[in-house]
Formats: C-alpha cells, sequence, structure tokens
C-alpha cells in the first residue's frame, strides 16, 4: 500500500511521564495512511512507553496527540449517541500478555501447565478467541485468524498448555479479530522460533494488505520487508526518523557501567560454595504425554557437573516440558526413569530437594508472582522457591537479596510493584532471585526475551561472567544464537 499525504496520527512537542518519571521531551513523530513503521531504542522501557503513549496510557505534560485515524468513527458515535473512544481503532499486543480460566480470574500458577488434570480450568485457542469482543467489520475473523498463524492445529489445545510462541501466536489472532486501524506491536517476534521468524514478514504483509496500520518496536535486524519507515528512539526523542530503505543500521551505545556490574558479582559470588554431585541430570527412555499427544518419546539424556548446555528446537518441540521435569515441576517425573543431583525422582525426596540445587529463570515466569510483590520481595522469594514471598525473610536475607539488587543498579526499584517495572528490569530481578541461593544448576529459558540490544548484551555478558568465575552447570534456551552467552 503506497503512503499518501492524508494525516493518520502524528505527535508534537510532546513531554511525557510514565510512572512517575519523565521518559519523553520534545517527542516529535507523524505517520501518514498507508505507513507502518518499525521502532527501534537502546532502552525497551522507552519503546513500551512509545507505545504507551499512543494508546493514551502515559501523562502528557505538554505538546499533543493527535489520532486523525479516529475523528470520523468518534463522530459517527457521538451522532448515534453511543459511547466511544479512539482505543475502539487500537489492538496492542503486548509482552505482559495474562489470559483467564473459565471462571475468568486471572489465576494460574506456574506448575499448572503440566497437570493435565487441571488443563480443563482453562480455555481452548478457539473457544477463547470465540470470546474475543468482535471489533469493526473486517477480513480478521476465527476462520481467518487460525490458518495465517498456524492456529487451526492447535484450536483444541488448552491455554496453559501453550509454548510461549504459541501463546504469542495467540495473542496476535486476538488483536487481528478486533479489525483495528492501527495495530501496535511490542516486539512481536520475540518467543518466536526461526520459522516463526521468517514467516512473521509474511503474516504482517496479509494484515497491512488489509488495510491496518502497523506500529510496531524491533530489533535493528528485524524489520520486515512490508515494514515501510523506521523510527530510532534514544534518549527520550527520535533521533532518527526515515524511510525503511534509507535505514542501514544503528550503533547504540553501550552499557558504561558493565565493570562495575562485574565488581559488584565478584563480591557476591566470592567463594561460590557448590556441593559435589555425579550427575545433576540422568533421563533414560523418558516418555511424556497428555492424551494422544506424545511430548517426548523415548528420551534420554545426562547433563554432568560444570557442563553447560544450549538447548535449541522449534515453538512447541518440548523444551518446556523437558524443562519442568528438572525444576520438579511435571508429575510425570514419577513415572519416569529420571534422576536429578544423585536422587532417584520417586525415591523419597521432596520437591524442595529438588529445587534448592536450581536456579531458574524464564520469560514467562514473570506474569506467575502476585500483583502485590515487590521487586525485593520476589527477588528474596528465591531462597524459598515459591512463586512470592509468604513468610518474614530475616535481615540477613533482606541485605542479601538488596545487594543483589545492585549489581545491575536496581535498588531504586526494590520497593516498587514488580508487574510496574519494565521487562528487561524484570528478567535482572529474576537473575537475582536465581542466584541469591548459590545454585549448582541455572535453567535460563528465554530469559532475554523482549530486552532491548543493550539490556540483553549485559544480561549474557553477566551470566557469561557467572559462568567464567563459578563452577555452575547451566542449561540456556534461546532461539536467537545471539543471545547465548559464549
Amino acid at each position: 500500500m503506497g503512503s499518501s499525504k492524508t494525516p493518520f496520527l502524528s505527535i508534537e512537542d510532546a513531554r511525557v511521564t510514565h510512572l512517575g518519571r519523565e521518559i519523553f521531551q520534545n517527542l516529535n513523530f507523524v505517520m501518514l495512511e498507508g505507513q507502518s513503521w518499525a521502532i527501534l531504542g537502546n532502552s525497551g522501557m522507552e519503546m513500551t512507553a512509545f507505545l504507551d503513549t499512543l494508546q493514551g496510557k502515559t501523562t502528557l505534560r505538554n505538546g499533543k496527540v493527535s489520532r486523525d485515524f479516529a475523528v470520523s468513527y468518534q463522530e459517527q458515535k457521538r451522532q448515534e449517541g453511543e459511547i466511544y473512544s479512539f482505543r475502539d481503532l487500537i489492538s496492542f499486543v503486548s509482552q505482559k500478555y495474562e489470559f483467564r480460566n473459565k471462571s475468568n480470574l486471572q489465576d494460574f500458577y506456574y506448575q499448572q501447565r503440566f497437570n493435565a488434570s487441571e488443563s480443563e480450568e482453562a480455555l481452548t485457542v478457539e473457544s477463547f478467541l470465540l470470546s474475543r469482543k468482535s471489533g469493526l467489520p473486517g477480513k480478521w475473523d476465527l476462520h481467518s485468524v487460525l490458518p495465517l498463524l498456524r492456529l487451526d492445529t492447535l484450536k483444541d489445545k488448552s491455554l496453559i498448555k501453550l509454548s510461549n510462541g504459541e501463546t504469542r501466536r495467540l495473542s496476535l489472532a486476538a488483536a487481528l479479530i478486533k479489525n483495528p486501524r492501527l495495530l501496535l506491536l511490542d516486539q512481536p517476534m520475540t518467543g518466536l522460533d526461526v520459522a516463526s521468524r521468517k514467516e512473521f514478514g509474511n503474516w504482517l504483509a496479509e494484515i497491512t494488505h488489509s488495510g491496518i496500520q502497523v506500529i510496531m518496536t524491533t530489533r535493528a535486524g528485524e524489520i520486515p520487508g512490508s515494514v515501510t519507515h523506521v523510527g530510532v528512539l534514544e534518549n527520550g526523542k527520535f533521533r532518527h526518523l526515515m524511510k525503511s530503505q534509507d535505514f542501514h543500521g544503528v550503533d547504540f551505545n553501550k552499557d558504561s557501567h558493565q565493570e562495575e556490574v562485574f565488581e559488584r558479582l565478584a563480591v557476591l559470588i566470592k567463594d561460590y560454595p557448590l556441593p559435589e554431585f555425579r550427575e545433576l541430570v540422568s533421563m533414560k527412555d523418558v516418555r511424556i504425554r497428555y492424551g494422544e499427544k506424545v511430548i517426548l518419546d523415548q528420551f534420554s539424556w545426562v547433563l554432568r557437573q560444570g557442563e553447560r548446555w544450549a538447548l535449541k528446537g522449534p515453538n512447541g518441540a518440548g523444551k518446556s516440558t523437558l524443562l519442568s521435569l528438572i525444576f520438579g515441576e511435571n508429575p510425570q517425573a514419577y513415572a519416569n526413569n529420571i534422576v536429578l543431583f544423585d536422587k532417584k525422582r520417586g525415591s523419597g525426596e521432596s520437591i524442595w530437594d529438588v529445587k534448592k540445587p536450581t536456579g531458574f529463570v524464564a520469560a514467562e515466569l514473570s506474569r506467575y508472582f502476585p500483583k502485590s510483590q515487590s521487586c525485593l520481595q520476589v527477588v528474596l522469594s528465591g531462597y524459598f522457591d515459591t512463586i512470592g514471598l509468604f513468610r518474614k525473610a530475616s535481615p540477613e536475607q533482606i541485605a542479601q537479596a538488596s545487594a543483589w539488587l545492585e549489581v545491575w543498579g536496581l535498588g531504586h526499584i526494590a520497593d516498587t510493584g514488580f508487574h510496574r517495572v519494565s521487562l528487561e528490569n524484570q528478567r535482572f530481578c529474576l537473575l537475582a532471585r536465581a542466584m541469591i541461593k548459590s545454585p549448582s544448576l541455572l535453567i535460563l529459558d528465554e530469559a532475554t526475551q523482549g530486552m532491548d540490544e543493550a539490556q540483553a548484551d549485559l544480561f549474557r555478558d553477566s551470566v557469561d561472567w557467572i559462568a567464567l568465575h563459578t563452577p555452575i552447570s547451566m542449561i540456556y534456551v534461546s532461539h536467537y544464537d545471539s543471545d547465548i552467552p559464549s
């Protein structure tokens, strides 16, 4: 679709605050009819806040946001005497997706996805999409989104059984069914496997061809061909605004505090305690199935102390199921030949015996912590292997948790609600939570998902430093080779 001179959306000289801090100064942006934009930046928080500003979810101190695409719709609704908002014409695919059970309560817990008997509490893919409020008339409905996003084979699958990448495709499908004028996507390719990332360009081309305009945040190396323009955010304003064919990459300032991070890490992991185990993980002919669906079949694997493994595979291949057997969340472990930390599952060990030597960081883990928990409480919960803090911590434990937050300069968010901080800060909190108990095995499952490039680099380099200076064993899952520590 070609670009005309008709305005679609604009921001003029805006000063914007978000979560109590000023995030944009003199922000200017113009989008015309027919355009689609990729927004890059060295701060994931800034990129997400930009999309929030377009939705009216931030505070505008000065300047103006004009949503020209909504003017005629709002006038029509006004004349008809109906309640309306410009948001009726916007769909937003966030990185913080959450789904509710059949009682309309968002009370899933992390282990629940691995308990087959409890999947009945969740909607299926098809029933979830049918429950979505229909939007404007348009091309997209259940029958068109299912094949586009390869969800037709998953339509009868419970939501809590979906892999991270499958969940992201479902979120996009739910957004399309609204048939919005404007589709906002916050780093939509995170969590997608290599094949899905290649397909994403085709999906976006079909979406834009249907008349929906798109603004997406993304990485510099992942700009789809159907995107017409690129904007580069840095330090509270747009550094560049250009046609996509004129964009040839961008260099962001690297984190200048890396050496300070390493110095603080050195203090916390000095004399790293490490019990000796003959085998951390041993699986022989493991078979995991849900109904007729076999996830792992005759699977054997041994992980010995000191080894660091990269775990790869497409969305839905069974990576999360495999990890669930290792950190004690999957009840089918008892029916299989699995040894963890030299103890056979089902031989009298407790779930806490399994969890204590293991640190775990996962992109999806964030959404299971109670809304009331602060960042400090999340870190402290690592001592007790619970998803949230539910007992009193000692002064020594609080001091240690505070010190771990300070490693990455996050002391100022200690008392801030975990769900109110940026995704990248949540990931560092989860890494602190995993490391606070000096684990023998550190499992990182898509841990940098949703981070901007600078923060992903700092996270990877921090993990690299930990690996270099401790005998810790690791399993690292990522769809991006560049995210895997050396």
